[in-house]
């Protein structure tokens, strides 16, 4: 697996990813939401990454039971210091029942020590620094209405790009013959989405969407990989420990990585393949797709390297 040194050489193939950089560690926000457990294992893989540093951390929709739980982790890690900040603490609770298995002998109560999510980016989020988003866009649309959010870059999860911009030898069996597909963390607020996709004050917005990521599977091949160097750092034991529980299910062969690609992808772009487009929602459908566009409103990813992302995904000191 790759330690730090390596993945920083790769840096020089990559646009201006050094003006991310402070003391070697890329400036990063994470945006997330916990209804799949692949949100939580992002946060533990940045947590602890080499190349990282953690500078906050929003909630969708940001529920008592979520910051209790959060909480507790940002502690295990020593990060209590690390701001948290929500969009609704009065949503209905949020927390998903795979999340209470992951620490099923500790009593975690709920909480309300958090923070405004806009302003919580609005005061850590600047042209140096990347915003991963891993949940619907609330947070982020409404730091934005404000008109003082400024992003260097933003990595989302989510978007669709179809047989119009996918090449047909890079297209998943289940989307071929699609130009649009509905996609959840867009859909789940359409107006969010289309702010953040119509604002200038982010210089660069690149979207991993589901034509690539939902062919991304954390296997039980990929967890013997793990578990020759899970206690290289506290981030790969507790994604082991995640990864476990979760292959505990009879039946159960792998899981889902969406997020974390995305979080690779925001350490090295260069794990994708990206192609300009213009992501639109089809007004009838409500489906979203890409077109080749004179302006472009983002980078959407359509292949990537497999081997890069599990160095991003396992890298230690």
């Amino acid at each position: 697996m790759a330690t730090a040194d390596k993945i920083s050489e790769s840096y020089s193939t990559i646009s201006n990813s050094n003006d991310f950089l402070i003391n070697g560690r890329l400036q990063i926000v994470f945006d997330m939401e916990t209804s799949d457990p692949d949100d939580f294992i992002t946060l533990l893989f940045l947590l602890g990454h080499p190349m990282v540093h953690l500078k906050a951390v929003t909630i969708v929709p940001g529920t008592p039971d979520q910051i209790g739980f959060l909480r507790y982790v940002l502690d295990r890690f020593n990060r209590s210091d690390l701001s948290l900040g929500v969009f609704n603490m009065n949503a209905k609770p949020a927390l998903s029942k795979f999340h209470l298995k992951i620490y099923e002998n500790t009593s975690i109560k709920e909480s309300t020590e958090a923070l405004d999510g806009s302003n919580v980016l609005l005061k850590h989020c600047d042209e140096k620094t990347i915003l991963i988003c891993g949940g619907p866009l609330k947070n982020v649309a409404k730091a934005i209405q404000t008109g003082q959010f400024k992003l260097g870059r933003l990595v989302a999860q989510g978007g669709f790009a179809g047989d119009n911009i996918v090449p047909e030898e890079k297209r998943l069996s289940k989307f071929n013959g699609r130009i649009t597909c509905p996609t959840f963390n867009l859909g789940a607020d359409i107006k969010a989405a289309k702010i953040v996709l119509d604002y200038n004050g982010i210089k660069e917005k690149f979207f991993v969407s589901k034509n690539v990521c939902h062919g991304i599977l954390y296997t039980k091949d990929t967890h013997k990989q793990l578990e020759k160097i899970k206690d290289k750092s506290q981030s790969l034991q507790e994604i082991y420990h995640v990864m476990s529980i979760c292959f505990k299910k009879p039946g159960k062969n792998g899981k889902a990585f969406h997020d974390p690609l995305t979080a690779c992808c925001a350490i090295d772009l260069s794990i994708g393949q990206w192609k300009d487009v213009q992501l639109y929602m089809d007004e009838k459908t409500k489906e979203w797709g890409s077109i080749i566009s004179e302006n472009p409103n983002i980078k959407i990813i359509v292949d990537y390297d497999h081997e890069k992302f599990l160095s991003t995904l396992f890298a230690y000191v």
